[in-house]
């Protein structure tokens, strides 16, 4: 599964500045005001840091590899925040960087494509020790950084120069001179956007917040159109479940909301859960049926768990911040 959505914060505290899962959202990464930490999803435990002594305002994995794109940030950030280093784990230094003419915002990978955000543009280069630039598309004004690349297919989605458009286009070694397409989502402006594992289905919502419309990626039609609220909502995090089955979806409205994707194109959600506080924050599916890991933005990690009458349970609350890759 790809990889939905990235929570980023200036300052919270305790010196973090960044959470972003992994394409198959077995790991979420870290960047802090010392460097970058990793821990495992489902179960919680910290794999590996690295202390930088300076800040990581993004950190990008590649699955469980030894690869991480990593970018700057926070009052004293290890890099220029218009450089995106590729750090390579197994010697423990940085094998490439990458410097473009604005403050980077984001960094999606795939095994031979980087591709690099800034507020207006995306631009993607060949993944080795001496990059190449490919390809470069203009983008609406993107300050969440909001773009998607399929690692099974190569399919890069972000939100159109066209108010409330996404784009579609194909960057993989055998697309060639791939045609961009473009699904007519939203009126409103694009605030979130997240594909399925296999790149066949583009999830979406507006500025607005109160619909999350699923689409066809290879006929650019309307799936569903699930309906979070009535009241208006920033979303913070839009999640495919493995099997796409289920989507779930946070927001600042401090609410968890999962939503059926078999049977009817238009549904309300199936589960909800009230989250403590209303942080910014990461969802994903967990390793069991009907479980979901929820990741804030203030260092918290919970596990939740649904039943057939459509109620939420939390099993599991963790500070991960405060765990060690000794702990258990």
């Amino acid at each position: 599964r790809v990889r939905e959505a990235v929570v980023s914060t200036q300052s919270t505290g305790d010196g973090l500045l960044h959470i972003g899962l992994n394409q198959d959202h077995s790991c979420f990464a870290c960047g802090t005001e010392r460097g970058v930490r990793i821990f495992n999803c489902d179960p919680l435990k910290e794999l590996q840091s690295h202390d930088f002594e300076k800040g990581v305002g993004h950190v990008e994995m590649l699955f469980r590899c030894c690869y991480l794109a990593l970018v700057g940030g926070g009052p004293t950030p290890a890099w220029p925040p218009d450089t995106v280093v590729v750090w390579e784990d197994q010697i423990r230094q940085a094998v490439c960087q990458i410097t473009v003419s604005h403050p980077v915002l984001g960094v999606r990978l795939k095994r031979d494509r980087i591709a690099i955000i800034t507020d207006q543009e995306i631009r993607v280069y060949t993944l080795h020790r001496t990059p190449k630039l490919l390809l470069c598309y203009s983008t609406a004004p993107n300050p969440q950084a909001l773009a998607e690349l399929c690692s099974t297919s190569s399919l890069l989605c972000f939100p159109s120069v066209e108010k409330g458009q996404v784009s579609l286009v194909y960057i993989g070694e055998d697309s060639g001179n791939s045609q961009m397409r473009m699904v007519p989502a939203h009126d409103g402006a694009i605030r979130a956007l997240s594909l399925n594992m296999q790149g066949s289905m583009l999830a979406t919502a507006s500025d607005k917040g109160t619909l999350i419309r699923v689409f066809d990626v290879t006929t650019c039609l309307q799936l569903y159109e699930l309906r979070r609220g009535s009241h208006k909502a920033t979303i913070h995090c839009i999640s495919f479940s493995r099997r796409s089955n289920y989507l779930a979806v946070t927001s600042d409205s401090k609410t968890l909301h999962v939503f059926s994707l078999e049977g009817k194109r238009e549904a309300r959600s199936v589960s909800k859960f009230a989250l403590p506080v209303a942080v910014p924050s990461l969802c994903s599916f967990g390793t069991e049926e009907r479980t979901l890991v929820v990741i804030g933005g203030g260092g918290v990690y919970i596990k939740l768990r649904w039943n057939d009458k459509g109620e939420m349970f939390k099993e599991e609350q963790s500070k991960f911040l405060l765990m060690s890759a000794t702990d258990d």
